[in-house]
């Protein structure tokens, strides 16, 4: 014991004096760049401009959306000042079929999440960002089918958004201000009870570019698969014919000769299995 403590005697009294003079750390300038981390997540939709060759974005699950450099040869992201989480999510984006400097990203995660339309004239370098009431879904299963938000080629001011839970909305003032569009025959499956659950609901919204007031909307849920009105959606109409109930409209494009060319995806046996419980009960 006595040679233990004086040991840490002398251990004590070696120690130089402490010094009371305070030095101050070096200061450098913090130096920020985006770290390429080369996989995780789904990039499940890339949208190119009608307007301007090479022009793209391309969104993403939970990255955020990002534009396509051609003179850098690479993916811009367009959200790093984004603090909002949920925004994150990109359900779907537009591309101003007019301008080629507006874009419009629909932004939000899942459907308890905030949800938003995000504006840009620049081409994502500033956004103008407005709430909106309907969900999305841009991290939940059907983030891969078609594009729910679309502008109108004959009327740029007017959008049309498919939601997943609550139908059809539109706006008319480039995404400044939303109200559901009550004529249309499908008002949404509304928000799921439990957790992590989802619906598809429209999957795809298309304005004709040769026929002015001609829109497409396609559907994910049960029932129809594809809606079309000719007056700007006043009205709307089933469009026959198709697979049967078991499959699901995914994605569209109008192509330059009028045709519509459509892919469907066919439901799991768990998702027939739940819908017969549902019309059982």
């Amino acid at each position: 014991m006595t040679s233990a403590i004086a040991l840490l005697a002398l251990s004590a009294h070696s120690r130089p004096a402490a010094s009371h003079a305070k030095v101050s750390p070096a200061r450098a300038p913090y130096a920020w760049r985006n770290v390429r981390v080369g996989g995780g997540g789904f990039a499940p939709g890339i949208i190119f401009s009608t307007v301007e060759r090479g022009l793209a974005y391309l969104r993403t699950d939970m990255g955020g959306a990002y534009r396509w450099d051609a003179a850098e040869r690479a993916w811009l992201p367009l959200q790093d000042g984004n603090a909002v989480s949920s925004y994150m999510g990109i359900e779907s984006i537009a591309a101003d079929p007019v301008d080629a400097d507006i874009v419009y990203l629909a932004a939000g995660m899942s459907a308890r999440g905030e949800a938003a339309i995000w504006r840009s004239d620049d081409r994502g370098a500033r956004w103008r960002i407005t709430p909106v009431p309907f969900s999305m879904g841009g991290n939940e299963d059907g983030r891969g089918l078609g594009e729910r938000l679309a502008i109108d080629p004959h009327r740029p001011a007017t959008l049309m958004f498919g939601s997943r839970h609550d139908g059809l909305s539109r706006s008319d003032d480039s995404g400044a201000h939303w109200r559901k569009v009550d004529s249309f025959p499908v008002g949404g499956l509304g928000k799921p009870v439990q957790p992590r659950a989802t619906h598809g609901g429209l999957s795809f919204v298309l304005f004709d570019r040769a026929h002015r007031g001609r829109i497409f909307v396609g559907q994910a849920d049960p029932g129809a698969h594809l809606f079309r009105s000719d007056d700007g959606g006043a009205s709307w109409r089933t469009v026959s014919g198709g697979p049967d109930d078991s499959m699901r409209a995914v994605k569209a494009v109008l192509g330059a000769d009028g045709v519509l060319t459509m892919t469907f995806f066919q439901r799991d046996r768990a998702e027939r299995d739940h819908a017969r419980r549902c019309l059982a009960i």
